[in-house]
């Protein structure tokens, strides 16, 4: 082939291995972002397992039939290995799971072992290093991720090694030119995907931060109204689906507004964001999955999973105002002392929709305030 055709494959070489690459970078990202569906999430650790080595396993075929060709006359170069190269560093880089690490180490030896002419004590070495140097990126990736130099160094040591592995395995002659093409096409990729990946990964904690302000109270850090909504909507959909039974507490701070035109609003804002987080840490204490949620204003939610009795429901609530009673607001008045009044209720084989429980709640909340204030109204026992 003259310098023409080998220029021509070699350019077209490296576009159709760097769609590929972007292609599967792209995928591995969705598996791992908040976007992902809820099957994908449920089960993200092992479908990034599979993936990743079914991906690596057509990496792997491609080379051995990559392998038939008399790549030095035809102008072909290792175009498969350099993409096995770059894959198993980015999965580690992405995943940082020991797993992950240990599969791609274990491909590595079983291409060496397996598949070469002859094994060198170079080679081993070759080999060992490449596996150190996987294994360390797994282990150090949230480090090298941020510090660009180190990723291109380490890199550069685990391909070094993975090449001379390669140079080790067959008696094969390869000359300058096919070195020079091999690195020259490495070089290149690395770049590309390397920097693609960082674009993704940018574009990953983007989004992911942009999901957490939907779902997240801006001021307190909670869960917002809009998440309570759907959440409510998923409990009655299992509670349908399978009878897991759900409770709902809907609190509401007592005379906020004196708090508001005494102190001004944003000590008003403070006393808030104390009491979101007393609640979270409240729900997160109980021995059952519970959640916390500000509705809007001075009021706030628990969505607890368990089917809660009279007597212990109010005795959760009633822990809390315990609780609330004992918060002081140093940076607003030391003499201040905070109250709620809470309504809970629970589903019922009657409801019909998810709101069903929440405006039984609401309504035990409302006879709470009208009681006086600073009182629990549970859902009575059948």
């Amino acid at each position: 082939m003259n310098f023409t055709e080998v220029f021509a494959s070699f350019v077209l070489s490296l576009l159709t291995n760097f769609i590929v690459m972007v292609g599967a970078t792209s995928f591995f990202y969705w598996v791992n972002s908040s976007t992902a569906t809820p099957f994908v999430v449920a089960h993200r650790e092992p479908l990034a397992l599979i993936t990743g080595f079914g991906f690596m396993a057509y990496l792997f075929a491609q080379m051995q039939a990559d392998a038939y060709y008399d790549h030095l006359q035809a102008g072909f170069h290792w175009t498969y290995l350099n993409m096995m190269i770059l894959t198993m560093y980015i999965l580690n880089l992405q995943l940082h799971l020991r797993w992950q690490a240990l599969v791609d180490i274990g491909l590595i030896a079983i291409y060496f072992f397996g598949f070469g002419s002859q094994v060198s004590p170079l080679g081993i070495v070759a080999l060992i290093i490449a596996a150190l140097t996987l294994y360390a990126t797994q282990a150090f990736a949230k480090r090298l991720v941020k510090n660009r130099l180190w990723k291109y160094g380490v890199f550069a040591v685990f391909a070094a090694s993975v090449l001379l592995m390669q140079s080790q395995m067959s008696a094969q002659h390869t000359d300058a030119w096919f070195w020079m093409r091999q690195l020259l096409a490495l070089a290149i990729m690395s770049v590309l995907c390397l920097e693609f990946e960082q674009i993704m990964r940018m574009t990953q904690h983007r989004t992911n931060h942009m999901a957490t302000l939907t779902t997240i109270d801006e001021l307190t850090g909670v869960r917002n109204f809009g998440t309570f909504n759907k959440e409510l909507d998923e409990r009655f959909a299992e509670y349908k689906k399978t009878g897991t039974p759900y409770s709902v507490f809907e609190g509401d701070l007592d005379h906020f507004k004196h708090i508001n035109d005494t102190y001004g609003h944003p000590s008003g804002n403070i006393v808030l964001q104390r009491l979101a987080l007393e609640l979270e840490e409240f729900a997160k204490d109980l021995p059952f999955e519970a959640s916390a949620y500000r509705l809007g204003g001075e009021e706030f939610a628990i969505i607890a999973q368990a089917d809660l009795t009279y007597e212990q429901a109010m005795a959760i609530g009633e822990r809390f105002q315990t609780l609330l009673n004992l918060v002081r607001f140093p940076e607003v008045d030391p003499q201040l002392i905070i109250t709620c009044s809470i309504g809970q209720a629970r589903v019922e084989s009657g409801h019909y929709s998810a709101n069903d429980v929440y405006k039984h709640a609401d309504r035990n909340l409302y006879d709470a305030k009208q009681a006086g204030r600073n009182r629990v109204k549970a859902q009575a026992d059948d």
